[in-house]
């Protein structure tokens, strides 16, 4: 039933609606929706009927009827796609195929020696993990630095004001993996 909560959230985030307006036009609590959307809870058929009306869909398109599969879930190394826009020294890859149901987005960062995130933390909606495959990469968590080396990892909520930068004097590279996805 995990399927409904991805096209759910899927359409609301699309139409830039809230957890909290789609809740109240449904006439649902904002937890119930949150819990169906992450898969906790499955909706009535009622429930699901406003929902589809809501979104001018179906409940098939919500149960995923219709959707196909990714033809080749294989990205092979060759054929990874890079980010542009990135900060100056930091090359983004992406390690999966376009799937608008995807619930991760897993990445490869390369990082030049110096090279950061920028200036001032961010943040925003998800979570993020993080496995350092070559390097140095500190990442900055609020007030709180943390050194990550070649086999370390850290997990935390995006919502976290966060930073990072390679401080190692060669070239790092991380495994990077955010949810919901970015890219």
């Amino acid at each position: 039933m995990k399927i409904i909560g991805v096209n759910i959230k899927r359409l609301r985030e699309e139409q830039g609606i809230t957890l909290r307006e789609l809740a109240k036009r449904l006439n649902v609590s904002a937890s119930l929706l949150s819990q169906i959307e992450t898969g906790k809870a499955s909706p009535s058929l009622s429930t699901l009927k406003n929902i589809a009306d809501n979104f001018g869909t179906t409940i098939g398109e919500l149960v995923g009827e219709g959707q196909k599969p990714v033809e080749n879930p294989v990205v092979r190394k060759q054929d990874r796609k890079t980010i542009k826009d990135m900060a100056k020294g930091m090359r983004l890859f992406l390690l999966s195929s376009p799937d608008p149901n995807k619930q991760m987005e897993p990445l490869l960062f390369q990082l030049e020696p110096k090279s950061s995130s920028g200036d001032s933390m961010y943040k925003h909606f998800g979570q993020e993990f993080i496995l350092v495959l070559k390097g140095t990469v500190e990442i900055t968590l609020n007030d709180t630095k943390y050194i990550l080396k070649k086999g370390d990892s850290i997990y935390f909520n995006s919502s976290i004001p966060h930073a990072f930068r390679n401080i190692d004097n060669g070239l790092s590279e991380a495994l990077w993996v955010d949810t919901p996805p970015t890219f």
